[in-house]
């Protein structure tokens, strides 16, 4: 078993990152759950940033931000967006990318795991990706599965076909995003079409987006099996004993899940586990997700490097299913767990159906040796997780405010209010609920209430984002979610964002940047980072030194597009910059107001007849 060869393994921000001369037509990307980091280290890698961290500069979010406007949706669980502990006030501009799927989750959920991706290169040519698999849009380290296929357009490639699914799959996650680069019908009629490489030793028969309304099946694999292989971090008996009912007499069985799990079907009066003869193999359980209930700290508690030293827990999450007949190998793989919700329930999943050699199979014996091998006897005299405990009550208590909730924002100039139809709390009266606007602090919410004033913020704060607080017993959970603003936050909100926390350093450096091409400039403050203000150049240089007429000059000559994308910047960043910069020294002024002289009579001149 472990001299089996592991899949191979390939970054995620890999997949989203445009290849050489090429950027980004559309993207949308979704996810159970996501958190602020892996959503900007999403964003970067799609505009071209490289980065191994996922991390980034401010000037690198706001070239990121101007070149994916209007290009990007990010589906998510309403209530799975994580609130770190301290939450970047840059974070507030954010919320455009964002799209929350409204489901009540004591009921169903919304579960995929997708990226669907058009690369453009400027002589129509295209290069579409596709992603599915069972990773969430998370900073998390787990044992995860992904399938990841490209399209190809040359005939000589003899292992790429049309995939059906695909294009029902395109239309319906376009429906969701309303994106305007992705018209439904239009994208359904151009994905049908496609030619995707199919990876080796396997053939995509089939993928599919569960429609949500409970009249999905789960794998039915076809009469008599060798061998049965299933994976899956969470488990309920139901399923468990048909997957363990697969094939005959015969038919060898293994089970991979989490300790926990198996224990609690274990102690099942149905014996769901009987069916795999011990074949029962445990990994550690992932860790939570960041939105369920942890011990209470306090956000003024928080600290930038919280949590760097903390060891990361590599857990089971990725979700297999496979039987083997003779050499052949059939999977089903994807979002799925093995639960009655996932297949035959109200979530929304997505699952490949896939017909592979038994190299394939090398894999996943490959991640069974990495598991310790557990008896149902062993199983059975282990202690149950005991239910029924305050976590469980805070789970259930944010669940009922995510899914009852009914309510916007409302803002008077600069004053905002969040307002619901109803008091939002949740049934059980010992939790506390605290909200805030995304970009500034929690506010006790008084039970019984059905409005809370959040206070005045500058329009560099404005955001859709509104954070929660619940809190019982020491235990607090905390999100996230995007909330309707009335009136609509102003057309120059991302502008007032960005001027504010570049300053006039970075915001030049920025520019000196796109002018040489190298795309290093600015300081190297990270995106997340607080606001400090600083006037002065990054590396002792002047920056205006570098913003010269020979400068511009040779930024017109060797690429007039990038010139004018680089007159967009200018045109819509310098005023704000220069509105904000209310510390600048006599000196530097002057080299402000000679770089925007100078910039002003040459754009003008260049750009005259374009």
């Amino acid at each position: 078993m472990t001299d089996a060869a592991p899949w191979p393994s390939q970054a995620y921000l890999e997949i989203l990152r445009p290849e050489p001369g090429y950027t980004l037509n559309g993207a949308i990307l979704t996810s159970y759950s996501a958190d602020l980091a892996s959503l900007v280290a999403a964003l970067l890698a799609l505009a071209g940033f490289h980065r191994d961290d996922g991390g980034g500069r401010k000037t690198d979010l706001a070239e990121a931000v101007e070149q994916l406007h209007g290009k990007v949706k990010i589906l998510i669980q309403r209530g799975g967006l994580a609130r770190p502990k301290r939450i970047p006030t840059m974070a507030g501009i954010l919320d455009q990318f964002i799209r929350q799927i409204d489901f009540d989750e004591r009921k169903q959920s919304w579960h995929p795991k997708i990226a669907l991706l058009q690369f453009t290169n400027g002589e129509s040519q295209t290069d579409w990706r596709l992603w599915l698999g069972s990773r969430n849009l998370t900073a998390s380290t787990n044992h995860d599965f992904g399938l990841s296929l490209t399209s190809t357009n040359d005939p000589r490639v003899t292992n790429a076909a049309p995939l059906p699914g695909v294009a029902e799959l395109a239309a319906r996650l376009a429906t969701e995003a309303g994106l305007g680069v992705f018209r439904p019908a239009k994208l359904k009629k151009v994905v049908k079409d496609i030619r995707w490489t199919q990876p080796d030793s396997m053939t995509i028969e089939r993928i599919v987006l569960t429609g949500g309304k409970g009249t999905d099946t789960g794998p039915q694999p076809d009469g008599d099996v060798d061998e049965v292989i299933a994976v899956s971090p969470f488990l309920d008996g139901t399923v468990v004993k048909a997957i363990g009912a697969w094939g005959g007499p015969k038919t060898k069985r293994r089970l991979l899940s989490t300790q926990m799990e198996l224990v609690k079907l274990a102690k099942q009066t149905a014996k769901p586990l009987s069916g795999f003869n011990d074949n029962l193999f445990a990994l550690d359980t992932p860790a939570p997700e960041a939105v369920e209930p942890t011990a209470s700290i306090s956000p003024d508690q928080a600290s930038d490097e919280e949590g760097e030293d903390e060891q990361m827990l590599v857990g089971l999450h990725a979700k297999i299913f496979a039987v083997r007949k003779g050499k052949k190998l059939r999977l089903w793989v994807g979002s799925a767990n093995a639960t009655q919700r996932a297949w035959e329930g109200k979530n929304v999943e997505v699952i490949a159906e896939i017909a592979a050699t038994l190299r394939v199979q090398e894999g996943l014996t490959a991640l069974l040796s990495k598991a310790r091998p557990v008896s149902l006897s062993q199983l059975e005299v282990m202690p149950v997780p005991e239910e029924g405990t305050a976590t469980d009550r805070l789970d259930e208590a944010r669940k009922a405010v995510v899914a009852d909730w009914k309510g916007k924002l409302t803002r008077d100039g600069n004053v905002f209010t969040v307002e619901c139809e109803t008091s939002p709390h949740p049934p059980d009266p010992s939790v506390k609920l605290e909200a805030g606007l995304g970009t500034g602090s929690l506010i006790d919410w008084p039970r019984g209430s059905s409005s809370l004033s959040l206070g005045e913020y500058p329009p560099a704060l404005h955001t859709q984002l509104l954070q929660f607080r619940l809190s019982i017993d020491g235990l607090q959970c905390t999100w996230l979610q995007c909330v309707d603003v009335t009136p609509a936050l102003d057309d120059d909100r991302d502008r007032q964002v960005v001027a504010h926390h570049l300053g006039t350093a970075d915001f030049l450096a920025w520019i000196a940047a796109l002018m040489t091409g190298d795309n290093h400039g600015g300081s190297d403050d990270s995106w997340d980072k607080p606001l400090i203000r600083s006037n002065g150049s990054p590396n002792g240089t002047p920056i205006t030194n570098l913003l010269t007429l020979d400068a511009m000059l040779g930024c017109w000559a060797r690429d007039h597009v990038q010139f004018k994308r680089i007159a967009d910047r200018v045109e819509s960043y310098l005023e704000p910059v220069i509105a904000q910069a209310t510390s600048l020294s006599e000196e530097e002024r002057k080299r402000l107001d000679d770089f925007q002289t100078v910039w002003n009579t040459v754009s003008l001149e260049l750009l005259k007849d374009h």
